[in-house]
Formats: structure tokens, C-alpha cells, sequence
């Protein structure tokens, strides 16, 4: 048995290491790689730089510590930053596991192999680039090589339980969006734990555990040990269950909506009325879509609440930023990957051609309606005198106008198919140095754009006049720059279709 079980951890790491490959879009996603290798490679070297300096910055801080107890006192704010840089790279284990649901292995042992492999993980030993450096500076001269190796492992038990931890948590978030306060009440936790004037806080806590993991006591690695067996086991009876309720629903060939909204007032708008109804439905019915739009209006709340309540944000720059950033998150989100859910059933709606330019018609209004959302939300900063009402309007018709026209060129040039159920991240990321540019041209040239305009002229309402008169030109002009597109994308029509097939899971 436990060789069958070997032979099958052998196979599923080869076949994790050639998953990758094996997607349509490995090799037309070259920008998107080497941006996240330019990234690693510059954390990975922030993590060495700290790591060297650190030391230093203890003994200034902190004379009467050493510094390794400075960091073990510290090592809830690692865990913390590992949770928030595995948040969205992450991939969950349940969803390695469906697809050897109709092979003769049990989902258990697949399972088991994943959380194995995802235990050792290369993301896991990422943080020995801060850990070991800071060892070699601290710890040799008092341990040695016993004590260095004893605080790298057992800050490696600690990383792999909070991976664990991780996936609890993610697996739970995306089964209903209220489970996002468990792991704020968790990481939260551990801050206030940290704070309160208390002698035997969790900062004393975590002095005594890392130099248990020092001094190689017992007690220490038995504690650590125990918490992973637990997160362990706790995180497989969860992806246990979501796999089976997976199964089982895909097996069901009863189940009924209970309830279908027809959204009747649209039907006096015609065909355009009718694709607005198809977007509706495709936004609250997917799951690729719902995670963004809660994502983006979680990120408009919070960016609204810092921007009202506090003095961070308050430069020319960062209040318009903020603004155009809230009214346009929603609508980037959606529009950059415009035409990609569409690849799904493209063939279809080619069918009748003139149908594509109702469907562009329909994204923009529904957008346009949706641009609402903020335009309440951006109350608070307004009544705390942070932002002017017109601010706020200049920053919607920005976005309705000059914004989307950006964000709409890319259903010209997007020719690959989002799956609608899969995770935003990981193989259902198909970003482009192209769809790159446009997103960062949308968030920041209408900024660029006011702060030219300020130095430009010295009354700030001028640039917002002028603002606000560009975006109001643009978006009366939608029909013009609509109809521009839909020709352009007809042109492009059979390389995109054949983009849109070859990207299809």
C-alpha cells in the first residue's frame, strides 16, 4: 500500500510540474511570466537586503534584546504577510483532485498527495531568503550550525501549518463571502495579541517558541508538529467535502433553479435589452465574475473608508487616484477580459453578426449603470470634505467615458476564452503585456491627466472642469467608438475565434 501510494505522489508531482506546460496559453503568455520572475526575483531580493539589515535595526531599536528575540517576538507579522502573498496565488487542493474523480484512485490518496506536495512547496522555503541571512548574523556566533538549522525548521512548520491555515481559510471564502471575517478575526487576533500590554502576550509567546526551535527543546517542535497535524487534518475533511459536493452536484440530473429573475424591464430595449440580461446573468451566476465584482467593491470600501477617516491619502495625487480608481475597478475588472468569457459560445452569437455590436452596446450600458455603485459609496469622503461633488462627477464621466474607451479596445485584441468557474488566479490567469497597458493606462493617464492640468493651471477647478468636459465628450460618443470597435474585432474576427477554441478547457 504504501508503495502505491509513493508511485502515485511520484506521478502527481510530474504531472504538477507539466501542468503549466500543458495549458493553451503557457506560450501566449510570456509578458505575464517574466513579470512574475522580475517579481520574485525583486522580493526574493528585499528579503536577502532585510535580511542583513535587520540585525543592525534591532540593536538600534532595541539595545537591551538581541535581535533574534526581536524577530521571534515578531514572527506573527511573517505569518501574516505569508497569508496575504499566498491569498491570491494559491492554488486549492480540491481542485487538484476533480480532475482524477473518473480514475481508479481514491480522491483520499489524491488528496493526501496534494497537501503533501503543497506542504513542500518551493513557495514554502521562501522566506530562508530573510531567515537565513539574519541567522548567519545572529545565531552563529552564540549556537552554531545546530541552533541556525533548528530556527530555520522550525519556521518551516510554521509556514507550512499557516499554508494550511491559508487554504481553510480560502476554501471557506469561497463558499460564502461572510467566512472573510474568520481570517481577519484570526490575523487580527494575533496583532491585538501582540499589542496588549500584557507580560505573557503573544509576542512573549513567540520569543519563547523561537527560541525553543534555537535550542532545539522538545516541547517546541512538539507544539509546532501538532498544529500542522490539525490544520492537516482539518484542511483535508474540508477539501474533502467540497470535492464530493462537487460530484455531486455535477451527477445530479434533478436539480432546478428554484427561482429565475427574467428581468422583464429589459425587454423594451430590444436586442441590446436582451444582452444586457446575458451579462447580468453572466456576472451573478459564475463564479469568476462574482469573485471579482466582491473583490473590486471590497477594494472600493476600503480604499473610500482610508481616503474619509484618515490623513494618509490626502496629497492631490492619492485623492484622485482613489477616486478614479473606485469608479473604474469594477468596470476594469470585467472589461479587460472583454470578449474572453464571450469565447465560451463565441460561435454562436457569430452566427448573426450584428449581434456583437448590440453585445459591446450592452457591456457599456450595464457598466455605465454599475459606475452607481460608487457614486454612493464616494459619499463619505465627500461629506468629510476629502473630495468635492464635483470631483465625484468628474471622476465618473472619466470613467464612463475616457476609461472604458480604453478598457473596450482590448475586445479587439482578446483572444483567448476565461473559463467562468475556475480560480481568477493560477491557469485561468490569461493576461497580456497588451491587456497589461490598457489596465494601468485606465487607472493612471486620467490622474496624469488632472495633475498636468494643475500644474498647468493654478485653480484646481479648472482641471476638474476640463476633466469632466472630457469625459462627458467621450461618453456621448460611445455609439462612435462602439461601432469603431465592432468593426475592428469583425476584422479580426477568424484569428480571434480560432484564439478563442484553442483556449477553450
Amino acid at each position: 500500500m504504501f508503495k502505491r501510494f509513493a508511485t502515485l505522489l511520484k506521478e502527481i508531482r510530474q504531472q504538477r510540474k507539466l501542468g503549466a506546460k500543458r495549458h493553451p496559453m503557457y506560450q501566449n503568455n510570456k509578458f505575464g511570466k517574466y513579470f512574475m520572475y522580475i517579481f520574485a526575483a525583486f522580493w526574493i531580493a528585499y528579503l536577502v537586503l532585510f535580511g542583513f539589515l535587520l540585525p543592525t535595526m534591532f540593536r538600534e531599536e532595541m539595545p537591551g534584546m538581541e535581535p533574534y528575540h526581536v524577530l521571534n517576538k515578531g514572527m506573527w507579522v511573517i505569518l501574516i504577510l505569508d497569508f496575504g502573498m499566498r491569498f491570491m496565488a494559491q492554488k486549492l487542493p480540491a481542485s487538484e483532485v476533480k480532475p482524477y474523480a473518473l480514475l481508479p484512485v481514491r480522491k483520499r490518496d489524491v488528496l493526501d498527495c496534494n497537501l503533501l506536495l503543497n506542504g513542500f512547496d518551493t513557495y514554502n522555503f521562501i522566506w530562508f531568503f530573510l531567515l537565513l541571512p539574519f541567522g548567519c548574523m545572529t545565531l552563529w556566533k552564540f549556537f552554531g550550525l545546530a541552533g541556525l538549522i533548528g530556527f530555520l525548521l522550525g519556521y518551516w512548520l510554521l509556514i507550512v501549518a499557516n499554508g494550511y491555515l491559508s487554504a481553510i481559510f480560502r476554501t471557506l471564502m469561497n463558499e460564502h463571502i461572510l467566512w472573510t471575517l474568520l481570517p481577519i478575526a484570526v490575523y487580527g487576533g494575533m496583532i491585538a495579541g501582540m499589542v496588549v500590554p500584557w507580560k505573557h502576550n503573544l509576542g512573549w509567546v513567540g520569543m519563547e517558541w523561537g527560541e525553543g526551535f534555537i535550542q532545539w527543546e522538545p516541547l517546541a517542535f512538539l507544539a509546532v508538529i501538532a498544529v500542522l497535524a490539525l490544520l492537516f487534518w482539518l484542511c483535508r475533511v474540508l477539501q474533502l467535502s467540497i470535492v464530493d459536493k462537487e460530484i455531486a452536484r455535477t451527477k445530479s440530473s434533478g436539480s432546478k433553479l428554484k427561482h429565475v429573475r427574467e428581468y422583464k424591464f429589459l425587454d423594451r430595449f430590444g436586442e441590446v435589452g436582451e444582452f444586457m440580461r446575458l451579462e447580468i446573468k453572466l456576472l451573478t451566476r459564475n463564479k469568476v465574475p462574482k469573485v471579482q465584482f466582491r473583490t473590486g467593491l471590497i477594494l472600493m470600501v476600503m480604499f473610500s473608508v482610508m481616503l474619509a477617516f484618515s490623513d494618509v491619502y490626502d496629497d492631490n495625487f492619492m485623492r484622485y487616484f482613489i477616486a478614479i480608481y473606485n469608479f473604474s475597478v469594477l468596470g476594469v475588472m470585467v472589461l479587460s477580459q472583454c470578449m474572453m468569457f464571450e469565447g465560451n459560445y463565441l460561435d454562436g452569437l457569430m452566427s448573426r453578426k450584428e449581434s456583437i455590436l448590440s453585445l459591446l452596446k450592452a457591456k457599456y450600458y450595464l457598466q455605465c449603470v454599475i459606475c452607481v455603485v460608487p457614486l454612493l459609496i464616494m459619499i463619505a469622503p465627500v461629506i468629510k470634505g476629502k473630495l468635492d461633488v464635483l470631483d465625484m462627477f468628474a471622476a465618473f464621466f472619466i470613467t464612463t467615458g475616457f476609461v472604458f474607451f480604453i478598457m473596450f479596445q482590448l475586445a479587439v485584441y482578446n483572444k483567448s476564452t476565461m473559463n467562468l468557474n475556475e480560480k481568477v488566479m493560477g491557469r485561468n490567469s490569461t493576461s497580456n503585456w497588451f491587456q497589461t497597458l490598457l489596465i494601468m493606462g485606465g487607472f493612471f493617464l486620467p490622474v496624469i491627466l488632472i495633475m498636468a492640468l494643475n500644474a498647468i493651471f493654478p485653480d484646481n477647478h479648472t482641471s476638474v472642469w476640463t476633466t469632466l468636459c472630457i469625459g462627458i465628450v467621450f461618453t456621448l460618443a460611445h455609439p462612435l467608438w462602439l461601432r469603431n470597435v465592432y468593426k475592428r474585432f469583425m476584422k479580426r474576427r477568424y484569428t480571434n475565434m480560432e484564439g478563442f477554441r484553442a483556449s477553450r478547457p
